[in-house]
């Protein structure tokens, strides 16, 4: 089973190429010279360079239509001249299922692929990683080819590199998915945010539609109680598109996922009518017994304006843009208002201790890896090697929940004073007001002194 990406890329072509060729992640010793000969043989067949074969290291980089040497002085000269465009080079990829094949297998597949897909108009640097629990193949090729025509990204020619691959699996007896999960159109930098777990526009714009929806029984009052909190509508053909406080692009609402579009809402909105039925908000109100304090009281206080706490959204809609920007975050705060109350975190110099506990703890395990990685450069079977990988691969899992609880330390001791302040001026404009005023009447009696 091989899984396949492509995505421009606008760095330099140097760069990319140093990655995808990396030494560390593309080398492996052998013991046999007949190892070495029987992969110069194979590239003659294909008529390949045999150059990086020279030592003996596997090294796992294939040039097609170059070198490895020279792949950077090919791609540069045919990128001179050519389209404005800032995309310099593709990076393709094809990613197999962990212990399904080898690091021989994979690189001839990937050989195979680049050089049908693209070997008839362009320079391709093809490389095996092997540094990872699974093996994977990195492809860079050039925007433009030697025909002077630029490669065409779209869905046709993805499909044509899934198909591709699919079929070489299956010559070479691996398994295929056969039928894969669609996507989506989801951009590339909404998927990397949602990886990292950071919360996007999209999740505020649902979130907004979710709050609202399903506490009305009129369309009219849903679109005019979305208005009131700062988006606009506008319908462009037969789709309906919304857009933000602030933000320049619109979005269409049946992109936002499922249960988003224009209909879904609209039935959501009647089936509350129809059930005549609404189930009272929770409001935030904490008792005298369990009354929190400190940092910990100050963020359950700040989710409560952001709504991660269950409440009517403010119909005001100048306080609610006072916490715009961070209601994208709602789900960040929320977390660190968990974490502060978990371990009872009150005060700063709280904050201080435990972050320092924290880091005294992934010191000890920074070192671990270091110690395996130097039992594991004297090994030169790959099969001896793996079990290290792995225990190196659960230290750093171990690392992630540390990392994570350090950096969360960090970012509420640089935030904590400056939600203070956020909240005084939503909940207080009065009092912010009146200070502003005798700050300015202030330095104006200075002046005129």
């Amino acid at each position: 089973m091989a899984t396949t990406k492509i995505w421009d890329v606008s760095a330099h072509v140097s760069k990319l190429l140093a990655y995808v060729a990396n030494k560390n992640k593309t080398t492996m010793e052998v013991e046999r010279e007949t190892d070495i000969e029987e992969m110069r043989l194979a590239a003659e067949v294909l008529g390949l360079s045999t150059d990086h074969f020279a030592t003996e290291e596997k090294k796992f980089v294939t040039g097609i239509n170059c070198t490895p040497d020279n792949a950077n002085e090919v791609m540069l000269t045919l990128l001179e001249g050519t389209s404005p465009s800032n995309i310099q080079v593709y990076h393709g990829y094809q990613s197999f299922k962990p212990g399904e094949v080898d690091a021989d297998t994979a690189h001839a597949i990937g050989i195979q692929l680049a050089d049908e897909l693209w070997g008839e108009d362009f320079p391709i640097i093809v490389a095996t990683h092997i540094d990872r629990g699974h093996v994977h193949n990195h492809f860079c090729i050039p925007a433009t080819g030697f025909s002077g025509k630029r490669y065409h990204d779209c869905n046709a020619t993805y499909k044509l590199m899934r198909d591709t691959s699919d079929r070489l699996c299956r010559e070479y007896g691996l398994s295929v998915i056969e039928n894969p999960k669609q996507q989506g159109s989801k951009h590339i930098a909404e998927v990397h945010a949602e990886k990292k777990g950071i919360p996007t526009m999209r999740d505020q714009i649902r979130a907004d539609i979710d709050a609202v929806a399903n506490n009305e029984f009129l369309s009219k009052n849903f679109y005019n109680r979305m208005r009131s909190l700062g988006y606009s509508f506008e319908r462009r053909g037969k789709y309906l598109r919304i857009k933000p406080y602030g933000y320049n692009k619109f979005f269409r609402l049946d992109k936002l996922g499922e249960g988003y579009t224009e209909e879904d809402i609209e039935a959501r909105i009647r089936n509350n009518a129809r059930a005549h039925q609404w189930t009272p908000i929770k409001y935030y109100e904490p008792t005298l017994r369990e009354k929190p304090r400190g940092l910990y009281a100050l963020y359950l206080h700040y989710c409560y304006l952001l709504g991660v706490i269950p409440k009517v959204i403010p119909k005001n809609p100048e306080a609610y843009a006072a916490i715009k920007e961070d209601v994208r975050r709602a789900r960040m705060y929320s977390e660190q208002a968990k974490f502060l109350g978990k371990y009872g975190l009150d005060t700063k110099d709280d904050l201080i201790q435990h972050a320092l506990k924290v880091r005294a703890k992934m010191d000890v395990l920074y070192k671990e890896p270091q110690k395996l990685r130097n039992k594991m450069r004297w090994m030169k079977d790959p099969a001896e090697m793996q079990p290290i990988r792995e225990q190196i691969f659960a230290i750093s899992d171990k690392l992630k929940p540390l990392r994570k609880e350090y950096a969360m330390c960090k970012d509420i001791y640089d935030r904590s004073d400056d939600i203070e302040k956020t909240v005084e001026r939503v909940e207080f404009p009065q009092l912010v007001e009146q200070e502003r005023q005798k700050s300015a009447l202030k330095k104006n009696g200075r002046e005129e002194r």
